[in-house]
């Protein structure tokens, strides 16, 4: 029962994270007869409001007409969403020779910015330093997107999940508990989720990349043959594709380790 009730809430966190936007609204001012900033990259989901902080009308209009404000007056906003990677260049109708530029990230450069900024982003929603070295800085980005923001991995492996004062269910700013972060430790029935900080060696959870895709295709033990992981939601995890399970695999190996606190010491 256990099994199945995690799985279910595994699969609608996965369900739910997919779709969760970190998008904000980025403003460009109008001033001096400027766009400023006059070149702006954004995440996709982003929206771009544009605010006309000069004494005479402008406009926001796109080079091939995808989107124009009207007439601006001072003190007037306009605001698009970009929900499409690419670059977009712009003009005030009303003077041409005011230009600007707006880049959006593609889904997958938006998802390594959003998983680099949980760590190193002010203020920080994890604080630990991760260890890079030799490894695919970007892959290991995409797997913290995966694992912090998709994969709900901390609400199992980590004990508390968050630091103290920064409990989000609390009405608190969230922060995860960096001290014994992924280390596992949480009791469900007979169960206790595993540490899947790195070992000596430097494998996550002491498991190669081919055993760790193994498990979580499969839900084969790799420490007891012939066993099949319980609550564990591997049947979910398991669909994601190569690419995915590597840059979570490359992110766990770059996490501080962590000793595995006793079930009793986990609220």
């Amino acid at each position: 029962m256990i099994r199945k009730y995690h799985a279910f809430f595994a699969l609608i966190l996965l369900l739910f994270a997919s779709n969760l936007s970190f998008a904000e609204t980025v403003t460009i001012n109008i001033k001096d007869f400027k766009f400023q900033p006059d070149n702006k990259t954004i995440n996709l989901g982003d929206s771009v409001k544009w605010l006309n902080q000069d004494s005479f009308p402008h406009t926001s209009t796109a080079n091939n007409n995808l989107w124009d404000s009207a007439n601006l007056l001072s003190g007037a906003s306009f605001t698009r969403i970009f929900d499409k990677a690419g670059k977009f260049i712009y003009h005030c109708h009303i003077h041409p020779g005011m230009t600007g530029t707006v880049i959006v990230r593609t889904a997958e450069q938006t998802q390594i910015k959003i998983g680099k900024d949980i760590i190193t982003a002010s203020p920080k929603r994890l604080p630990i330093k991760l260890n890079l070295a030799g490894k695919n800085a970007d892959q290991v980005y995409l797997g913290s997107y995966i694992v912090n923001a998709q994969g709900g991995c901390a609400d199992c492996h980590t004990c508390p999940s968050y630091a103290a004062g920064h409990d989000p269910y609390k009405g608190e700013s969230k922060q995860f508990n960096a001290i014994s972060y992924l280390a596992g430790g949480k009791a469900f029935g007979p169960f206790v989720s595993a540490n899947l900080t790195p070992d000596s060696t430097g494998k996550p959870a002491g498991v190669t990349l081919a055993e760790f895709k193994e498990l979580m295709r499969t839900g084969n033990d790799p420490d007891v043959p012939g066993n099949t992981l319980q609550v564990m939601p591997w049947p979910v995890y398991g669909m994601m594709g190569d690419r995915d399970l590597e840059a979570i695999y490359a992110y766990l190996g770059s996490i501080p380790q962590a000793t595995q606190p006793l079930p009793s010491a986990c609220p």
